[in-house]
């Protein structure tokens, strides 16, 4: 228990130095992750709604009532992205950690403890030029620059499942940061290097609640969170400085989300999710306008105990359309993405590996004079009842003597 316990704080603190890329990081939160489990990745990012499996996408609290056991849940994500402009292009890795999630069930109640990441970007760009001084000198500037931001959520959630309707709510606490970093470096000379930079931290709580039921074949979820101002501290630091210039805010929509599922056949399932974003009402970037993400899935779950290996593999596939909740150029980014998933049982009972595959392209050359093509490739595991003490089957027994009765 106490090894888990640190490989947990373990992931947290991975989590804190990993970051997804976007060359739209400059204006906002470009790369945001939904809060689905990499099942429900790998059919588009649905199943927000769907109580016909054991579902671990903790954007709905009430779909921790699918669990009987104690369940835990983690995933890393990886995968290259391209950006392109009119004259060049240029690779960057990403990865992250985008959850871990542990529910603990007692009788019809679900005590969920659930981090994951909302959103990160970072970019680095580097150009060098050539400045002239009154003594005719010139010297060659590399001037760098290096933006990051981070947001996350820790979560308390508490579900009950009933027969009439399964409800979940709790508290998420948020909190990130934002770092615009600017060095100028003088090769050659004897100048001295120029480094600028501003941290901003925020952090701040909302409540977040959920309702999912089944109805014949159809599974439906609605689940939302309300906005929060997340407060901190604004920093300035240069060579020879490090101070505290004011308070900062960042303010977090107001989120609604939707999920219908529809299971015509043991096997087989079809998934729709709505996210929605309320950030026209926030004051974080230039223009904001609300972010909507349509998502369709498909899911074979695969025929039991057939002698065929590839029919016992699920299959999933969906495909995903986003838009960016700010303007480039007064032009509305969007994302389209295709998803793939499989899923391999593992020994420990009810324990799973899955697998998805995400290939994306983001913005258009011709509007905003960028645009980003990329896949992630997702890793999840989940199941490992570590509070339910295991059968010791080696363990010493008592063995049944025969009985020398006659039958007759």
């Amino acid at each position: 228990m106490i090894k888990r316990i640190i490989l947990i704080l373990l992931l947290l603190m991975l989590t804190m130095c990993m970051y997804a890329q976007s060359v739209f990081s400059f204006q906002g939160p470009a790369e945001m992750y939904y809060t689905r489990d990499v099942f429900s990745e790998g059919m588009g990012g649905t199943g927000s709604g769907d109580l016909f499996r054991r579902n671990t996408g903790l954007v709905n609290p009430s779909l921790s009532t699918t669990y009987n056991r104690t369940n835990f849940s983690t995933a890393f994500i990886m995968g290259h992205l391209t950006y392109k402009n009119k004259t060049s292009s240029f690779k960057d890795d990403q990865g992250y950690l985008p959850y871990f999630n542990l529910i603990i069930p007692i009788k019809q109640h679900r005590f969920v403890f659930h981090y994951n990441t909302i959103s990160t970007g970072k970019l680095n760009t580097e150009n060098s030029t050539e400045v002239s001084f009154d003594n005719n000198d010139t010297y060659e500037i590399l001037e760098e620059q290096k933006i990051d931001f981070s947001l996350y959520r820790a979560s308390v959630f508490y579900a009950n499942k009933n027969k009439v309707l399964n409800f979940g709510f709790g508290v998420s606490y948020l909190f990130g940061h934002r770092v615009h970093y600017h060095k100028q470096s003088y090769t050659e000379s004897q100048l001295s290097n120029a480094i600028f930079e501003q941290e901003s931290l925020f952090k701040n709580p909302t409540l977040n609640i959920g309702v999912s039921k089944i109805i014949n074949k159809f599974s439906v979820g609605i689940a939302g969170s309300l906005p929060a101002k997340l407060k901190g501290d604004h920093y300035y630091k240069t060579n020879t400085l490090n101070e505290k210039t004011g308070d900062f805010t960042y303010e977090y929509p107001a989120t609604l989300n939707f999920g219908l599922t529809f299971k015509p056949a043991e096997y087989f399932s079809l998934s729709t999710d709505i996210d929605y974003e309320n950030w026209k009402e926030t004051d974080n970037f230039d223009s904001p306008e609300n972010s909507a993400r349509v998502a369709f899935g498909i899911s074979w779950d695969s025929y039991k105990n057939d002698d065929n290996f590839l029919k016992n593999i699920p299959v999933r596939l969906g495909i995903s359309h986003r838009n960016l909740p700010f303007k480039v150029n007064n032009s509305s980014i969007n994302e389209l993405a295709y998803h793939f998933g499989i899923s391999f049982p593992l020994k420990q009972y009810d324990s799973y590996l899955d697998l998805g595959l995400k290939i994306y392209s983001r913005a258009d050359m011709n509007k905003h004079n960028y645009e980003e093509t990329g896949f992630l490739f997702s890793i999840g595991t989940q199941g490992f009842d570590f509070l339910r003490k295991p059968l010791d089957r080696k363990a010493p027994r008592d063995i049944p003597k025969p009985d020398n009765r006659s039958i007759f």
